[in-house]
């Protein structure tokens, strides 16, 4: 787990009350695994979340250039990478999406039901866009359309998770380290 998803599990522990699950590995699955699953027992809700963070705006990708990673890290569709290669999983067809699937099953969780969450540095505020994307994903893999979801490092999980800690003492490096750097913040601007 690289410090992003570690950030985003914190996330998901600390301001939704979610039982995670970092870098499950996908049975079968060619190198396969889950950045973070985040469970709530309220909402009975599994979000499965990949992380995908440059700090450089520039490099954010924009929802179309996204699909690409969706489909394959979601749905376990192969990347045409090496066209030329008659080998490749693309080229020969195969996906992992039963296996997939199969990973969802043995935590208790049934495809249709798993909110897939990509978490980006940003991504533009503009609802019409987001809505038509999800729509857009929604048609292609026959899910509804709020089993998609967007989430901004920048802009939601670094400011509430420094909002949720405040200032008590954790054993955990990276949420003292929030702490203090906010207090720090504070007490010099």
């Amino acid at each position: 787990m690289n410090t992003a998803e570690h950030l985003v599990e914190l996330y998901y522990r600390q301001c939704h009350n979610s039982l995670t699950y970092t870098d499950l590995k996908i049975e079968g699955g060619n190198n396969r695994q889950f950045d973070v699953l985040a469970y709530s027992k309220m909402q009975n809700e599994l979000r499965h979340i990949e992380v995908s963070v440059t700090h450089r705006t520039n490099w954010t990708k924009n929802l179309e250039s996204l699909k690409s990673d969706i489909r394959f890290k979601f749905f376990g569709i192969p990347r045409n990478n090496r066209p030329d290669n008659p080998n490749t999983d693309f080229n020969k067809g195969k996906t992992y999406k039963n296996q997939i699937e199969h990973a969802y099953n043995q935590i208790g969780f049934e495809w249709n039901n798993v909110i897939r969450v990509w978490c980006l540095w940003y991504y533009p505020n503009n609802e019409e866009e987001i809505t038509n994307w999800k729509k857009e994903l929604s048609k292609e893999f026959m899910l509804p359309e709020d089993r998609f979801e967007l989430l901004s490092m920048r802009d939601e999980v670094l400011p509430k998770l420094s909002e949720s800690i405040g200032t008590s003492n954790y054993d955990n490096d990276i949420l003292r380290t929030i702490s203090l750097i906010s207090q720090y913040r504070k007490q010099t601007i």
